[in-house]
């Protein structure tokens, strides 16, 4: 059993659930969205390209969805887990790394609520959901695999320290060898969780490759 810091406090993992350091468990609603034991291998970073985190809780908990995720990290850093860590999630579709397909079946998958690309309509930022997010909370920048210019929303401070905290927890429970986006084992159908988010030095911290100073 591993320990990590996050915004309340220290969290553990206990038999493959999120706890705190009291011993009381993270928000759990379980998706039906999920398949046999998992002996994960890497973790997988999305966004939700939600209108919220409860929304896409909302719906990776839904049969309908044929999706879900282990956890989603909200814009305030607060965690909700949908699978424990031992059992497969649905988030990844189809998909390849190094070679392998099928990475459901030996990855975590994490979802931080973001809507995804931008697009500029008049002088607004909006979301594919027509809102409108701040100029300030906008990067504009091409995605690594291509395309043009576009609006990506930036992550807040919280979800990023979380996302360091419970990526750190992951890699050191379950020996975790490697951290990649959605984008890199689906290229060309997948753009999470996009250039906002700093992938490389993410990885780095997690994998023990470099400092934790993400925000």
């Amino acid at each position: 059993m591993a320990c990590a810091a996050d915004a309340g406090g220290l969290m553990k993992i206990v038999n493959h659930r999120l706890v705190n350091d009291d011993g009381n468990p993270f928000p759990f609603r379980e998706s039906p969205n999920h398949a046999g034991l998992l002996r994960p291998e890497i973790l997988v970073m999305h966004f939700t390209a939600g209108r919220s985190a409860d929304s896409s809780v909302t719906w990776l908990t839904n049969p309908a969805a044929k999706a879900s995720a282990h956890v989603v990290i909200g814009e305030d850093g607060k965690i909700v887990q949908l699978v424990p860590f031992n059992v497969i999630a649905w988030h990844a579709g189809k998909s390849a790394y190094n070679n392998r397909v099928r990475v459901n079946e030996f990855s975590i998958g994490i979802e931080i609520a973001n809507p995804g690309e931008l697009h500029r309509t008049g002088s607004k930022w909006r979301t594919w959901f027509g809102g409108v997010v701040p100029d300030d909370e906008v990067i504009i920048a091409k995605h690594k695999h291509g395309g043009p210019e576009m609006g990506w929303k930036v992550y807040t401070s919280e979800q990023l320290t979380v996302a360091i905290d419970l990526g750190v927890l992951l890699v050191q429970t379950y020996q975790l060898k490697d951290v990649v986006g959605h984008e890199d084992v689906a290229p060309g159908r997948k753009v999470d969780p996009g250039p906002a988010f700093p992938m490389e030095r993410y990885r780095g911290t997690l994998l023990g490759r470099a400092d934790d100073s993400l925000v």
